[in-house]
């Protein structure tokens, strides 16, 4: 499963190197307003009945999003132009009636990005355009044909001559109007990010591999200091993972305006070889301790590339695009990547042991809800496959979930210090851990972190595992049926 996985990462490899399969062709042409146009042509006609899918799931998103209700105007064509039937069906699902007498070429549709922008609150799950900017998530606004998703993809983008493109498949600074990019399938396509416009701000940094920083500001926003940020961060991470298993990496900021009272604005989110953050304009804390909080944040998000992007457990890989799916271990994609990222600040620190106990009490320890009524007497793998559907929704399950985790990542850390004499420690369990993820064909599962752990370190840790994992808290008491 997880050489799958690392078949994604390639992203940006040309066409002959993405395998023996031809490209499906993308084209996005955007010329102002509030839609996008795109056309996908097939490499070769597809002559039986088909399904376009919409994603609704988002990778590492732990919930769905309506993205197929801001579609409009689907059709779909043969070799000849001719119409073939297309029939809106349950769920984000089109049927195409193509056969060998009229095969499927292509399909074109239409995206509402302002309808999206409006109807989707959490900030960090729509694309957006504005008079200056155009901001795009691959999974908001491509789909594509079941049966397809693997093969390599190339993509055009069109959009106002003199606008300024930027893209986390191919990160340039001097692209304009028309560019192509490719990806060596639809999991890359739809976890990249696409921006565009006059308003675009945009940094190379030369960093543990080269670095894109990208902005759009509807206000104040110290692009200088957040590029100084997200160089240090992608410096360390790479430092403290000991690898930079992709060729660069871009980090993109929104400091963005409310579009009403509802939409949120909190949630950071990690992509293969990028990292994107959004704040409500006005709101970035530069104090000591808001500087702090924010380069933790650049970390943890960062360490996502490692941490479960290319070392993931079940329900990762391969990703279900209609649909989120029930995740058991979220506490180690989430807590091991937040007390990875806890460690990596404690290191740059004169005592690194105060500062990853202080930074893991204050991430980890009041957060976990364990004597709330909805959370008490339940597993951590119970409550991490609920947080799967609803790990924004409702974030006392996703900081129980990820306190869980990180906690017992102090502790498996603790104990693997205390029995080596400091000669080894957490990160070498995440270097082992990813040199194992590297070449295994299997999910990341409990087994293979207590192997991983005892062959690297000498230290057993299925133990404290163990414990993390179970119920905690009294359960609710029963209740007669009604």
């Amino acid at each position: 499963m997880l050489r799958l996985a690392l078949a994604v990462l390639a992203t940006a490899l040309p066409l002959t190197e993405a395998g023996a399969q031809a490209a499906v062709r993308y084209r996005l042409e955007f010329q102002g307003g509030a839609n996008v146009a795109v056309t996908i042509t097939l490499a070769e006609p597809w002559s039986r009945p088909a399904h376009f899918v919409m994603p609704r799931a988002i990778p590492m998103g732990y919930g769905t999003q309506p993205y197929d209700r801001f579609v409009a105007e689907l059709t779909a064509s043969d070799p000849s132009g001719r119409k073939v039937e297309v029939t809106d069906i349950e769920g984000p699902r089109w049927a195409i009636g193509s056969s060998p007498d009229r095969p499927l070429a292509s399909i074109s549709y239409r995206v509402d990005l302002d309808r999206m922008d409006r109807a989707i609150l959490t900030a960090g799950d729509a694309s957006r355009v504005r008079a200056d900017y155009l901001g795009l998530l691959g999974y908001s606004v491509f789909g594509f044909v079941d049966g397809l998703e693997d093969r390599p993809i190339e993509l055009v983008l069109r959009l106002p001559p003199t606008w300024p493109i930027a893209t986390t498949l191919a990160p340039k600074v001097d692209a304009t109007g028309t560019t192509t990019v490719r990806a060596l399938n639809f999991y890359a396509l739809a976890d990249a990010q696409f921006m565009a416009g006059p308003g675009l701000e945009l940094r190379r940094v030369p960093s543990a591999v080269p670095l894109l920083v990208a902005s759009y500001a509807e206000g104040p926003l110290d692009l200088t200091a957040l590029a100084a940020l997200a160089d240090s961060a992608l410096r360390e991470a790479a430092s403290w993972f000991g690898s930079t298993p992709f060729p660069h990496f871009t980090v993109a900021f929104e400091s963005l305006r409310p579009v009403s009272p509802d939409h949120g604005y909190q949630f950071s989110m990690e992509h293969l070889e990028s990292a994107t953050f959004r704040y409500q304009s006005g709101t970035l804390d530069w104090s000591p301790a808001g500087r702090t909080r924010l380069r933790y944040n650049l970390l943890h998000h960062i360490a996502h590339a490692w941490i479960p992007k290319r070392c993931a457990p079940a329900g990762y890989y391969p990703f279900v695009w209609d649909h989120s799916a029930p995740i058991e271990m979220i506490w180690f994609s989430e807590g091991w990547a937040q007390y990875a990222a806890a460690d990596m600040l404690a290191l740059t620190t004169p005592d690194p042991a105060a500062t990853r106990r202080r930074m893991a009490g204050r991430r980890f320890d009041a957060a976990a809800a364990d004597t709330l009524p909805p959370i008490a007497g339940l597993s951590t793998a119970a409550l991490s496959a609920i947080s799967a559907h609803q790990y924004s929704d409702d974030f006392r399950l996703a900081q129980t979930v990820f306190s869980r985790g990180g906690l017992m990542a102090e502790a498996i850390d603790q104990r693997i210090r205390e029995r080596t004499g400091g000669g080894k420690s957490f990160r070498d369990l995440a270097r082992a851990l990813l040199a194992w993820c590297a070449t295994a064909d299997q999910p990341v599962s409990v087994e293979t972190l207590t192997t991983v752990a005892r062959r690297e370190t000498g230290v057993e840790v299925g133990d404290l595992i163990a414990a993390w994992l179970r119920p905690r808290g009294a359960p609710a008491a029963g209740r007669p049926r009604p």
